[in-house]
């Protein structure tokens, strides 16, 4: 069979010799397996994400001889070689299938299936949970200061600004936040205010002009009626993120902007306005009827309730199902695959899947620097701001201080540095927090499908982990 290699290196650490590795490793891995490697591309210096494949010369001209037939096999050392984006393997992938060309990673051991791309999405998952962990160690005793009621880092509200880590009103700001409320509650629309806004020069926090979905987001933001929110880790769904469950809560803490009954009348209001829109579901995309088609989500509704099923996209004859019934035994299944014993083989197959230093650093590289343009380009924005004249006197040296605890965080970030390798209690706790709390991308991350049998009460489900996970086998029945 024809083979080729593509090899590539970004930058940082990664030099000219990483892809002579590369290249070694996958020649030696051909000679094994009597593969004739009739060309070698290789990209130098230009990063894996998703919007640079288009740049890489060589990648696309080995895509264009893969279209023409020239070669049946892709060797690479490691799936991360042609991207870091799972959408761009999933495409790539799918374009090889119609060309009849494979694509191996030589050294991971999982093939080129469902299972690597698992293996792969679990390792950035990983590497997220890692990068967060470690933001909360560089911000030790937040806790305390929550428990002080005092401000405990980002940007503040429009409508405030932060004197002494409080939260102090600022005059101008403060009265269009009165403005959009009373405007919400009297049902008159934001277009005036948001072209008195622009008209005035005004912008959020963050340098940007305010628009409905800010405007939303200020209508739900208790803050303003004086409550204190702060939450160590931030939550998964976008609207525990806005009223924080299970926060740091003192009632009273500052200065309020809108009284406690108007921000609850505009509360009623936002509620009844609110649509259902599309909605996700737990375990959707993943539910077979025992005839083999895909269920598809739906809702009954009788005398104002809402009752979510399955049923057959085939119309097969099978009853529905009921969600809840799925959700249970899929988050059943989840905490079984996640036991103890399986843990520590997920730990070592990843540690084994990711064993490469040069990968990793390439990776919290990536991560540190994304975190650094996010501040910086809140430094800019308050500079705009700044320099714009449309701030009160008043609060030029708070934006002065603020600018200085961004270029300080900044310096922070600059210095961290990367685990030289994910330790096995570190993946156990990772592992754990999706156990404790499972949201819908750890069950598609884990479970591969979920068929429903035919007396609609037992469910036969099975791992994206065969591999690895071998006790459970194909499928377990719940």
């Amino acid at each position: 069979m024809r083979a080729v290699i593509y090899a590539r290196f970004s930058s940082d650490r990664q030099t000219e010799e990483s892809i002579a590795a590369q290249v070694r490793a996958c020649r030696e891995y051909a000679e094994k397996r009597g593969l004739d490697v009739i060309k070698v591309y290789a990209d130098e210096a230009i990063s894996g994400k998703e919007s640079k494949t288009s740049s890489r010369v060589q990648y696309q001209e080995m895509l264009k001889a893969a279209g023409r037939g020239e070669f049946d096999v892709i060797l690479v050392h490691k799936f991360d070689r042609v991207a870091r984006s799972l959408n761009e393997h999933v495409n790539l992938q799918a374009r090889l299938n119609k060309w009849n060309v494979e694509l191996v990673a030589v050294a991971q051991d999982f093939g080129g299936g469902a299972e690597a791309k698992i293996m792969k999405a679990l390792m950035w998952s990983l590497s997220e949970y890692y990068l967060d962990n470690l933001a909360g160690e560089v911000r030790k005793g937040q806790k305390e200061i929550a428990l002080q009621g005092k401000h405990n880092g980002g940007v503040p509200p429009f409508g405030y600004d932060v004197v002494d880590q409080q939260l102090v009103i600022n005059p101008l700001e403060a009265e269009y936040v009165r403005r959009i409320f009373a405007a919400c509650i009297a049902g008159t629309g934001y277009g005036e205010i948001i072209k008195d806004l622009d008209a005035a020069g005004i912008t959020g926090k963050r340098g940007r002009p305010i628009r409905y979905p800010q405007i939303y987001e200020m209508l739900r933001n208790e803050k303003y009626a004086g409550v204190y929110l702060f939450s160590p880790t931030e939550a998964s769904a976008r609207a525990d993120r806005r009223t924080k469950p299970d926060a740091i809560r003192i009632e009273n803490n500052h200065a309020a902007i809108i009284s406690k009954e108007d921000f609850a009348k505009v509360q009623e209001i936002m509620t009844s306005r609110k649509h259902a829109g599309k909605r996700n579901y737990l375990c959707s995309g993943l539910v077979y009827c025992s005839c083999g088609a895909k269920m598809h989500a739906s809702i009954s509704k009788r005398k104002g309730h809402e009752y979510p099923y399955y049923k057959c996209s085939k119309s097969c004859g099978a009853p529905v199902v009921k969600m809840d019934a799925v959700d249970a035994a899929a988050l059943a299944y989840l905490r079984e695959i996640l036991s103890d014993e399986n843990q520590e083989r997920i730990a070592a197959a990843l540690r084994e899947y990711d064993g490469s230093e040069a990968d990793r650093l390439e990776g919290f590289q990536a991560a540190k620097k994304k975190r650094i343009r996010e501040k910086q380009a809140e430094y800019d924005a308050l500079l705009k701001n700044l320099s714009s004249g449309a701030l009160p006197p008043e609060v030029i040296s708070d934006v002065g201080q603020r600018m200085k605890d961004l270029k300080d965080a900044i310096a922070a970030l600059e210095t961290q540095e990367p685990p030289k390798d994910y330790t096995t209690d570190q993946i156990r706790a990772w592992l754990n927090s999706i156990k404790e709390a499972p949201t819908d991308t750890a069950v598609k991350l884990l479970i591969e499908r979920i068929e429903v049998q035919k007396d609609t009460t037992a469910f036969n489900i099975e791992s994206t982990l065969k591999t690895v996970v071998r006790n459970l086998g194909g499928g377990r029945r719940i």
